[in-house]
């Protein structure tokens, strides 16, 4: 079943005229936080732009399909929500000389048992849109990988 996963950190720089402006909503009751107010504030620009982001996720999802031949389905990954990568399903690329083609928009968690080797032998490209959570090493692994477009 899928679990909303914890918020996920991000730091941003603003000038302190925009804190200070963003203070005085705070105090004046409109927000709880500084915090509240910039969660709002995302929300917000992405609900702007939701046809795009909509269009964008449809385009990925139907590339994704048109790419696959029923061959190609068990390697060729495309997750709207969370993927969990784990060392098995890497190790059955690896055995039927395959490497896995992972789209992920929202969260890609790697298992704790793949390691970097098994990353390099058994995935061919990531593009992840969202979070990757990794150890340093397999992100960097992975990272060596991932799609640049």
């Amino acid at each position: 079943m899928y679990e909303e996963p914890k918020m996920e950190k991000i730091t941003i720089n603003l000038p302190p005229v925009e804190v200070a402006r963003m203070d005085i909503l705070v105090e004046a009751g409109y927000y709880p936080s500084r915090a509240e107010f910039i969660r709002s504030a995302v929300r917000s620009t992405l609900d702007l732009h939701r046809d795009y982001i909509e269009k964008k996720t449809e385009t990925l999802t139907l590339k994704s399909r048109e790419e696959q031949s029923d061959s190609d389905r068990d390697f060729e990954i495309f997750t709207v929500g969370v993927q969990i990568l784990g060392k098995e399903r890497l190790e059955r690329a690896i055995e039927q000389r395959r490497r896995l083609k992972i789209h992920v928009v929202g969260l890609l968690k790697v298992g704790a048992g793949v390691t970097p080797e098994l990353v390099g032998r058994g995935v061919e490209s990531v593009k992840v849109y969202g979070v990757l959570r990794a150890s340093p090493e397999v992100r960097r692994a992975l990272q060596r990988r991932m799609e640049r477009k």
